[in-house]
């Protein structure tokens, strides 16, 4: 609750006829097959591993503090160095070298998930894996900000997460679901690790090599971009200055604060209380890729036609119903509902979040805004998962694990239905047909 094609695949069995590639879209076709390559690569390679980490940490017997600390440590580490990162390839001018190492590299250290003895060992593991994704984490949203014109960034945004999403269900599918019936129900994933990292590591490598024909938008003539002359110290400046983007990294802080508060709770709820298992989790994931095929290319169609924010506001409205549901739940297939309900909303609402991104960060300085952006919301989501998981180990002190989890659940749904009214008060920043 974390996208033409490449030439081996054929673009007739990936991209459906309506978000095949128009003119009017101005983007050219060597860009879209490095874009929309990466974006299924690196979902995929995300899916084949991320969704299971958790499963393998409570199979070890991980405590919820244990837990909280691996997702907080990934959260902070993958967003807290984004600004140096960001800066780099804004000074160098070059975001391509950035996207290319990161792809590759950042799932080669769930390697080591294979000889761990203990789930500490994990956020060591966590901690590596997300600063390799934090080193092309900006660079990657700021090419796309430096290509995607501004008129049509909703549709390209969603089309980038439509074949994330399409990446993720085919990794999940084969982690959750053919592994499952080739190894049996109680298969052991850590035993097995090592054959979706080379996975993972070899769809990355041949991902990546469209972006050979691609030219730095920022040492290009054709692109209307201008080059920044700012010193850091003046950069930083311009980016606190810019009221736009202040509000919106204070108001989505502030909610990512009890965004991630529920990170933890929701592991603890599909594996201890309901005792899910690997091909339930698997089909979990499955039906918010799902989702996001279905709906994330209408509401990016709907963001470029009636604005961004009023799709902002519904992403973040939706949230609140995730933990509340997740109280009732009593079967795992109570949770397929949950997630494919809120998982649609969400869906529809998640373009309208990254375009206004792309609205409110100036091309010439995207790398620093974007890097600011995921460092101080990585510290907010780091704080968030801290005090989910260590709330519910506390109140285990006087109530069972179901009942603190319950207070848990109820307390950050109140807090996201409360803050997410905040997002009311964006202002669009550019105009729009209707």
């Amino acid at each position: 609750m974390t996208d033409s094609r490449i030439d081996i695949i054929p673009s007739e069995i990936i991209i459906p006829e309506e978000i095949k590639e128009k003119p009017d879209f101005k983007i050219k076709k060597e860009e879209a097959v490095a874009i929309y390559s990466r974006s299924i690569a690196f979902s995929t390679s995300n899916g084949l591993v991320s969704p299971f980490v958790s499963f393998i940490a409570l199979n070890m017997n991980a405590t919820a503090g244990v837990l909280a600390w691996i997702q907080a440590v990934a959260n902070l580490l993958r967003q807290f160095l984004d600004p140096i990162f960001g800066r780099l390839s804004d000074t160098l001018k070059r975001r391509i070298p950035f996207i290319v190492i990161s792809t590759i590299t950042w799932i080669i250290p769930y390697a080591f998930l294979y000889w761990i003895q203990a789930p500490a060992f994990i956020i060591l593991i966590a901690a590596i894996v997300n600063i390799l994704l934090s080193f092309g984490n900006p660079a990657w949203i700021a090419l796309q900000n430096e290509l995607f014109p501004a008129e049509v960034r909703g549709k390209l945004t969603g089309r980038v997460t439509w074949f994330g999403s399409f990446g993720s269900m085919i990794a999940t599918l084969f982690t959750g679901v053919i592994l499952t019936f080739a190894f049996g129900e109680n298969i052991d994933y850590q035993k097995y690790i090592l054959i979706p990292v080379a996975i993972g590591v070899f769809i990355s490598i041949i991902a990546v090599i469209p972006f050979r024909k691609i030219k730095e938008p920022l040492l290009r003539d054709d692109l209307p971009i201008e080059k920044t002359t700012l010193s850091l110290k003046e950069s930083i400046r311009e980016v606190f200055n810019n009221k736009p983007f202040r509000k919106f990294v204070i108001l989505y802080s502030i909610f990512g604060l009890f965004w991630t508060f529920s990170w933890p709770l929701f592991s603890i709820k599909q594996v201890n209380i309901l005792n899910a298992s690997a091909l339930q989790i698997a089909l979990l994931e499955i039906v918010f890729a799902v989702t996001s095929l279905l709906f994330i290319l209408l509401g990016a169609k709907v963001a470029d036609k009636i604005g961004r924010t009023k799709l902002v506001f519904l992403n973040r409205f939706c949230l609140f119903l995730f933990p509340l549901l997740y109280i009732f739940a009593t079967e795992i297939w109570h949770l397929y509902i949950v997630h494919f309900v809120v998982s649609s909303l969400f869906s529809f609402g998640f373009a309208g979040v990254n375009a206004y991104i792309l609205d409110i960060v100036p091309a010439k300085n995207s790398g620093l805004y974007i890097g600011f952006l995921s460092m101080i919301t990585g510290i907010f989501y780091f704080i968030g998962t801290l005090l989910g998981g260590y709330f519910v180990q506390i109140l285990q002190n006087w109530y069972t694990e179901a009942i603190a989890l319950t207070i848990a659940l109820a307390f950050v749904s109140c807090a996201r239905f409360l803050l997410s009214f905040l997002f009311l008060s964006l202002k669009e920043v550019k105009k729009f047909p209707n």
